[in-house]
């Protein structure tokens, strides 16, 4: 079975811990899963992005277009026969980028986007949107107090809510939302979402 889901919301709405949980839990079913993580960890020009936004918004959103396509692409030439999952969609660079950059600037960078967009050639079987609120995302964000996103303001996240929000259902794939005030079902409903609109053996 070859299945490609996509966890998605903006920093701080607990992609990264549900696709652990949700690759684990698959993993066990005796399924050949595959996981995929950002690798945020690595762009050191993210912790100068939010400390001058402006300055370093440009070369900000390249790198992680190059990083998003080089990981996806390399994944999916070497395993493209099970379920991968994601924290991710190659899509959020263009979210991203439309928060962050000013017209002219993204108008320009569309254009590398839809051309590796091409390449990869890989759309997610199906996008799950974890909708959590600006403030409760804020509040994650300071308690898992990571060094380089000490400077992340809230009306950022309020911003990228925003433009997730105007894109997240013109995606052209399926995406199934999940509406959290808390994180204690979230697993729950994911499988549900799996079970139901993939067939998968949840």
């Amino acid at each position: 079975m070859n299945k490609y889901i996509c966890i998605e919301g903006i920093i701080g709405s607990g992609k990264t811990t549900l696709t652990h949980q949700i690759y684990s839990h698959l993993k066990n079913k005796g399924h050949t899963v595959f996981s995929v993580f950002e690798q945020f960890q690595t762009n050191k020009l993210l912790e100068l992005f939010y400390l001058h936004p402006k300055k370093y918004n440009t070369i900000t959103e390249y790198s992680f277009l190059i990083d998003r396509f080089n990981q996806l692409y390399e994944h999916f030439q070497k395993n493209d026969n099970g379920i991968t999952i994601s924290d991710y969609t190659f899509r959020k660079c263009l979210w991203f980028a439309e928060n962050n950059l000013d017209i002219l600037q993204f108008k320009e960078y569309q254009k590398y986007y839809m051309e590796l967009e091409k390449e990869l050639n890989k759309e997610p079987d199906l996008i799950i949107f974890l909708d959590v609120k600006p403030l409760q995302a804020f509040q994650n964000i300071q308690i898992r107090s990571r060094k380089m996103e000490s400077n992340i303001q809230i009306h950022y996240l309020e911003s990228l809510y925003s433009t997730y929000r105007k894109h997240i259902h013109q995606s052209p794939v399926p995406v199934k939302e999940i509406i959290l005030d808390n994180y204690e079902n979230t697993f729950d409903y994911t499988l549900d979402i799996l079970k139901e609109f993939l067939n998968l053996d949840v």
